[in-house]
């Protein structure tokens, strides 16, 4: 219509001027308007115009928002194969502990197979002295009744040497009980130490070897597993007395001492004295399927290690000044409650 004006102005005919038909324009909206009105986008016409809308977070951020849906699919796609891995690690870690369960039951086994002719040994002592003492029960009930006040002797050295027949019976079977890595206790290690010796001594009577323990007599509280613990003290005396073999039946000695280290550790040394350990030895005696003897297995130090170290401890072995060799391992003290 300006145009139309402008050309009249200027002097030309209004029947001359033809303008061609103005069509449908494209619909223009305000966006905040249909906001306020709430008018969905859906409900106007094809092709709209639609001003001053604000854009939504996807529309401004697409390429960032894109880049962080990716890293966070990254992120978990790691963190689930993470999972599995720690899934399956964990699994093998139990296999291999059950495994290491396995191994030392059958060390234990061992140990008690080759040690089954001391125990035999042992029992034979308090059986005989249960026979010898029936025999003179059944005199003396038999004889005069002035003979039966001998009777109380007699039945109480009969009660006393079925004690010490079951007491060597109750130590061979803890040996080969099969314990659960889980059994673990708070124990005084002297009564480890103990029990061990009931078995060590024995042994020692058998080779001619005297076996001695010194130390501190009052309580030393330590965690692990009591049996597992017995089965270490065992395997280093059976060691040193196999060290000892070539030597002098009167100079076979084995000594189990124990000595604090400062206010929160203990250490057990075992020596013997025996040859002593090639210095070139020294540091591979701990590991697995090492071993110098003849007939050995090269495990139960290796096991020894293991254990010693699953209780939070250290062992080490060193030659003595004196001659012979000496196995030592430290353990952590248990604050008294």
């Amino acid at each position: 219509m300006a145009k139309v004006a402008v050309r009249i102005l200027s002097g030309e005919a209004a029947g001359n001027i033809k303008t061609p038909p103005l069509g449908t324009g494209t619909p223009i909206y305000d966006w905040r308007e249909l906001q306020r009105w709430n008018i969905s986008d859906a409900r106007l016409p094809f092709n709209s115009i639609v001003r001053f809308r604000e854009l939504t977070a996807w529309e401004r951020y697409r390429w960032q928002l894109a880049a962080i849906f990716v890293v966070l699919l990254i992120q978990a796609a790691m963190i689930t194969w993470l999972l599995v891995e720690r899934r399956g690690r964990r699994t093998a870690e139990l296999e291999a502990r059950d495994r290491l369960m396995e191994v030392l039951h059958l060390n234990r086994t061992a140990e008690a197979g080759a040690l089954s002719a001391s125990f035999a040994h042992e029992l034979s002592q308090p059986l005989g002295t249960i026979a010898l003492n029936a025999e003179i029960a059944v005199r003396l009930l038999k004889g005069p009744s002035s003979e039966l006040s001998k009777l109380d002797e007699v039945l109480a050295d009969i009660q006393q040497a079925n004690e010490h027949a079951s007491e060597v019976m109750r130590h061979m079977r803890e040996l080969l009980k099969r314990r659960r890595d889980s059994d673990l206790e708070t124990f005084d290690l002297n009564e480890a130490i103990s029990n061990a010796l009931y078995v060590v001594v024995p042994e020692g009577r058998k080779r001619d070897i005297s076996v001695s323990a010194n130390g501190i007599q009052q309580q030393l509280p330590v965690r692990g597993n009591r049996i597992h613990l017995q089965q270490v003290i065992i395997n280093l005396a059976t060691n040193g007395m196999d060290a000892m073999a070539d030597v002098a039946a009167g100079a076979r000695k084995l000594d189990i001492q124990t000595a604090l280290v400062g206010e929160s550790s203990v250490e057990v040394s075992v020596s013997d004295s025996g040859t002593g350990i090639p210095s070139q030895t020294l540091d591979k005696i701990f590991d697995t399927f090492y071993t110098t003897k003849e007939h050995g297995t090269g495990l139960g130090l290796s096991i020894a290690r293991t254990i010693i170290e699953a209780c939070g401890g250290k062992i080490w072995a060193e030659n003595r000044a004196v001659g012979g060799a000496v196995f030592r391992f430290t353990l952590p003290l248990i604050a008294k409650a």
